[in-house]
């Protein structure tokens, strides 16, 4: 940050404010403590192994999640500060778990910059925190703290007044109209056409109609926005690209999600599914709850809303798979509540999924908090395995499970919650081993407290006040060693083993963080987006025990090809702009047409045209004629198109030329998927295993000319190379007569080299036989939609 030459001295004891923001949750008293900003997971590092007692400090980050301030609630900061996010984020969430005081969103409007312009309290000065009403906390620093009011000028341009009342609309309301709660949900339902909502139904094994699958997504998108919308806000994360590996995670969610639920419905039935779901009521410890239910039903269509904001395939692209998707997710809910409506904002947010008789057993070793001590240790338990849950799960809620409230005999309640915090899926749960899979808390409420519950369809808990912890009176905890552990084998922990439990997740907590801070950006993003969509189906292929099937011939635990060819445009700003947007606008919940077709619908031409660009990876006009044998002005035709689609980036000038973006990429693999038939791949596969035969036998050769420019050796060693790759070339053009295209084009580079022309065999960029022979090679692997490997050389 930068700090004025001349500083003035702050005077002691008397604070003025400067910035007010969103308050977590309501404090009679005021907190003080120095200031520190940090920016980056270094930051965080080197704050919390500095030595220094932390307990004063009340540090200022830039975002509203959790993950980048990890280690820095675990150490004990006084309190939490943020630039972005909302108490209903997942730093929210935490520091209230934590007891840590938090003020988000704040907006100063005195103090010094960071690198990026913003404004904050200079590092060392004393902050005071106002939390004495929700939902404004007030932000005070000591008079006469450092200032710098010198102007910026890289600024992004600040909203209207227009365009911020529009977005504090969609924030109230949604699509500006219908509210939160229980009056939103009274608007949602009596807009439904069917009575899909309800699960009395008796022929759960029909397939849903479009109109009710239609249904199911018009109540769908307001319940997502009712739970999530105060976190729509949330902003970046220091240390978790977590917008970007959300869309991308979405989007592999469509493509990915109705396959795997047809799998492992194939599997053990329609009943069968329904009886995965049942568990719920007869295990804690389980993943098997709300939250991956609901990410199965709508994870799916916000990924199709993504394709189609990208424009990769129409709205009839294998929309069948959604009804079918969403007819088997219904038999999941059937089995989780058996009866009545279908969400959790349909039954006044109140969860209670177990059985009843849980809570006897919960009450009979239930752990009365009534000391400081106890409840000091509980409540630091509580927090700290709440957060490495999060850190596993990439900065999401898949780490978390709220259920509830139960009655119980005196007149109060019980809420339980499931943490996960060694999910032996993920390579970087190596850092928690030796931690249990899950811990369970029950938390007890007494009858006459005045505490409000909300239990949201993402397995997550709300309350009125927002601190609930004073109101708990007493605790069962219980450790599940594994996932598939026997319920009978369950562990229960008395209060010295939270507090050893604790200090074990804190230490694998900073381990993991450092794990975390080190990947690249792209293994952030690429390894999020598997939790994301592979982690919302986990709990149900292990049920299904399908789990290594999935994985070895469907793609599980990995990302779609066409998901992952659209990185670099996601990553690229299309994430920040667009999940907000579809998601407060409600724009991603597309319709579910009448019809559907199984291929994307293409210009003529287009994957001719697309695979030569990706083929040569940058090419004229006239050399995707070469390449495609379509007339070139045909192929401006096509190009010019493509490009007005984001598929293809033209570059003019000295040098010119086509490429494909990533969305062209991601584009020309679905385009392919249509182009060419299961017999046509099988004829090329085939093809292909013959064509390494003469690669490695080319290589040598042009090896070898590279070396010693040996004319007679050469001219002796190529013809029978030339021989066997036109029987692959004639072999592939029975499937797809494009390719006989390089048999003429190689026969000419032939005879030029044979007539004296030395360039023609090996000389890049002039259409070589190399050039030729290397292009055929990415041909053969694009058209099958293979990735290059040592096997291909």
């Amino acid at each position: 940050m930068t700090i004025p030459e001349q500083t003035v001295c702050a005077t002691p004891g008397a604070f003025e404010p400067v910035g007010t923001g969103l308050n977590v949750y309501v404090s009679p008293d005021a907190v003080e403590g120095r200031a520190q900003w940090l920016d980056t997971p270094e930051d965080v590092i080197s704050f919390v192994e500095s030595g220094e007692d932390v307990s004063d400090v009340i540090v200022i980050a830039r975002g509203g999640t959790t993950t980048f301030l990890s280690m820095a609630l675990n150490a004990g900061v006084r309190g939490v500060i943020t630039l972005q996010g909302a108490p209903e984020s997942h730093l929210g969430i935490l520091s209230r778990e934590y007891g840590i005081p938090c003020i988000m969103s704040v907006a100063f409007d005195k103090g010094v910059r960071t690198a990026r312009g913003e404004i904050i309290p200079a590092d060392g000065v004393r902050v005071r925190m106002d939390l004495t009403s929700r939902p404004t906390g007030t932000v005070s620093v000591e008079t006469g703290a450092p200032v710098d009011d010198t102007p910026t000028t890289d600024s992004p341009p600040a909203m209207t007044a227009e365009q911020l009342a529009q977005i504090q609309l969609l924030l109230n309301k949604f699509q500006g109209e219908v509210p939160r709660g229980r009056e939103g949900h009274e608007v949602m339902v009596a807009r439904q056409g069917s009575a899909v909502l309800d699960l009395d139904d008796t022929s759960m094994n029909r397939e849903l109609t479009v109109d009710e699958v239609n249904d199911v997504l018009h109540y769908l998108v307001w319940n997502e926005w009712d739970a999530l919308a105060a976190r729509a806000t949330e902003g970046e994360s220091g240390l978790i690209p977590r917008q970007e590996y959300e869309a991308m995670g979405i989007m592999d969610s469509w493509f990915h999600h109705p396959e795997w639920l047809r799998v492992i419905q194939d599997h053990v039935g329609a009943d069968g599914i329904s009886a995965i779901a049942t568990r719920a009521h007869r295990e804690i410890g389980t993943k098997i709850n709300m939250l991956h239910i609901w990410a199965c039903a709508s994870a799916p269509s916000f990924g199709r809303g993504i394709a189609l904001e990208l424009g990769l395939h129409d709205y009839d692209y294998r929309t069948r798979r959604i009804t079918e998707a969403m007819s088997t997710v219904r038999r999941l809910y059937r089995g989780l509540w058996g009866s009545g409506p279908m969400f959790a904002s349909m039954r006044d947010y109140q969860a209670p999924i177990l059985d009843p008789s849980w809570i006897a057993r919960f009450e009979s070793d239930r752990i009365a908090l009534s000391d400081d001590r106890g409840r000091s240790t509980f409540q630091r338990f509580n927090g700290a395995l709440e957060l490495l849950g999060f850190l596993v799960h990439f900065d999401n809620r898949l780490g978390l499970g709220d259920s509830g409230p139960y009655p119980t005999a005196d007149g109060g309640f019980v809420i339980v919650r499931d943490l996960f915090i060694n999910e032996p899926a993920y390579p970087w749960s190596d850092t928690t081993a030796g931690l249990p899979y899950a811990v369970t808390i029950a938390m007890f409420f007494a009858g006459d407290t005045d505490l409000e519950t909300k239990v949201f369809d993402l397995s997550t808990m709300f309350t009125e006040p927002s601190n609930y912890l004073p109101h708990v009176t007493g605790v069962a905890v219980y450790a599940r060693e594994k996932f598939d552990t026997p319920i009978d084998q369950l562990r229960t922990l008395s209060l010295e083993d939270m507090a050893q439990l604790r200090a074990e997740a804190e230490t694998k907590s900073e381990a993991l963080y450092k794990r975390i801070a080190v990947m690249s950006q792209q293994e952030k993003v690429m390894a999020g987006a598997v939790v994301y969509a592979s982690g919302f189906l986990l709990p149900f292929a292990r049920a299904a025990g399908i789990y290594d099937d999935l994985v070895r011939d469907h793609g599980f635990m990995s990302i779609h090809p066409v998901v992952e060819a659209c990185h670099d445009r996601i990553v690229g700003g299309v994430a920040s702009e667009m999940i907000p947007r579809l998601f407060l606008t409600g724009s991603w919940a597309n319709d579910v047409p009448p019809h559907s077709s199984d291929t994307v619908s293409t210009m003529p031409d287009e994957f001719e045209v697309l695979q030569a660009i990706r083929t040569r990876g940058f090419a004229t006009v006239e050399q995707i004629s070469i390449s495609s044998g379509i007339p070139a002005e045909r192929v401006r035709e096509v190009v010019a198109a493509s490009e007005e689609k984001g598929f293809v980036k033209q570059r003019t000038g000295r040098i010119n030329g086509a490429s494909l973006t990533p969305v062209g990429r991601a584009r020309l693999l679905l385009v392919t998927e249509a182009a060419v038939t299961a017999d046509q791949h099988a004829a090329i596969t085939s093809a292909y295993a013959v064509f390494l035969g003469p690669n490695r036998a080319f290589k040598a050769i042009a090896s070898s000319w590279q070396m010693d420019q040996d004319l007679t050796t050469t001219l002796g060693s190529l013809p029978p190379v030339h021989h066997d790759v036109a029987a692959v070339i004639a072999q592939a053009a029975t499937a797809q007569p494009r390719f006989g295209l390089y048999r003429q084009r190689l026969d000419h580079a032939f005879e030029q080299f044979r007539n004296g022309n030395t360039d023609a065999l090996a000389r890049p960029m002039v259409e070589s036989y190399h050039d030729i022979w290397m292009e055929l090679h990415e041909d053969l692997l694009a058209t099958l939609g293979r990735a290059r490997t040592d096997h291909d050389e």
